[in-house]
């Protein structure tokens, strides 16, 4: 994380990454928000077309990790070097940002979140930009995926025997109360519930402590460290965009957690999954 303080001090030293996203946006309304005012410099970051490669296969989940050629087009498209000093940020709520630094450091470089986000920014009395994404010079990058860990479907499934498996939508729909998206109302089997949502005291980071009693209290047990082949903590969402939320906070805390990529959003669509209710 970084704080607004902290980027304002130094923000024409870092690469800006400016990523809205809303679930009922349609195409290219983050871009026009984006047009209407952003950090100095920003470039603009697409999360359906460069975060997300589309299948249209429903088993993969609806928004799908990229493929390194989309991704790597995207990053270059906005001039980002390998050693970079990247930050990213969004409208706080939207959890597009946490997406942007998970699928950025998935790919090997080394992003940090604006705490607060575009909100922070503006309440700190700083300026903004407006009009559309400027030219720069392309970079060319060699990037490789699988720099934080994943797990697939067949992994999800039997993950809560031996650790635990979060799952990060709102509680009425953990419980299968609801279900406005996808096909089946539930959660996976063994999964707990702490909401993305959650993880936010006036748009920003909760304290170490905060996030420490927040995931004991889900889990029955404190975060612990991760061994590196074997995260002992995995996420989920609707489609992997808000569990990467999840998975910031436990990184705060110095856990590397896992991220199930499909998220339920490819679980419902199998009709060979079983769906867990209350």
């Amino acid at each position: 994380m970084v704080a607004v303080d902290e980027l304002s001090q130094n923000v024409s030293s870092v690469r800006l990454l400016d990523v809205r996203w809303r679930l009922d946006d349609a195409p290219g309304d983050g871009r026009q928000r984006y047009a209407e005012g952003h950090l100095p410099g920003a470039g603009c970051l697409d999360l359906e077309t460069v975060l997300t490669t589309h299948t249209g296969n429903p088993l993969d989940g609806r928004h799908p990790l990229p493929d390194i050629r989309s991704l790597t087009a995207g990053l270059e498209e906005l001039g980002v070097e390998v050693d970079d000093d990247l930050v990213v940020y969004d409208e706080p709520g939207s959890f597009a940002a946490e997406r942007g630094w998970w699928v950025v450091r998935w790919a090997g470089l080394r992003p940090r979140v604006l705490d607060g986000g575009l909100s922070a920014w503006v309440e700190a009395g700083l300026p903004l930009e407006t009009g559309p994404h400027r030219p720069v010079t392309p970079s060319r990058l060699d990037l490789s995926v699988g720099h934080l860990p994943t797990i697939d479907v067949d992994e999800a499934a039997g993950f809560a025997e031996t650790g635990v498996l979060v799952d990060a939508r709102a509680a009425e729909r953990y419980r299968g109360e609801v279900e406005p998206i996808d096909p089946r109302a539930g959660h996976i089997p063994g999964a707990v519930n702490l909401p993305a949502a959650d993880l936010y005291e006036d748009g920003r980071m909760p304290s170490d402590d905060r996030l420490q009693q927040l995931f004991t209290a889900a889990t029955g047990r404190p975060p612990a460290r991760s061994q590196p082949t074997a995260p002992r903590v995995a996420a989920y969402c609707g489609s992997g965009v808000s569990a990467a939320r999840d998975v910031l906070a436990l990184a705060v805390l110095g856990v590397d957690a896992a991220l199930f990529p499909g998220s339920w959003s490819a679980w419902s669509n199998d009709p060979l999954r079983p769906a867990a209710l209350g």
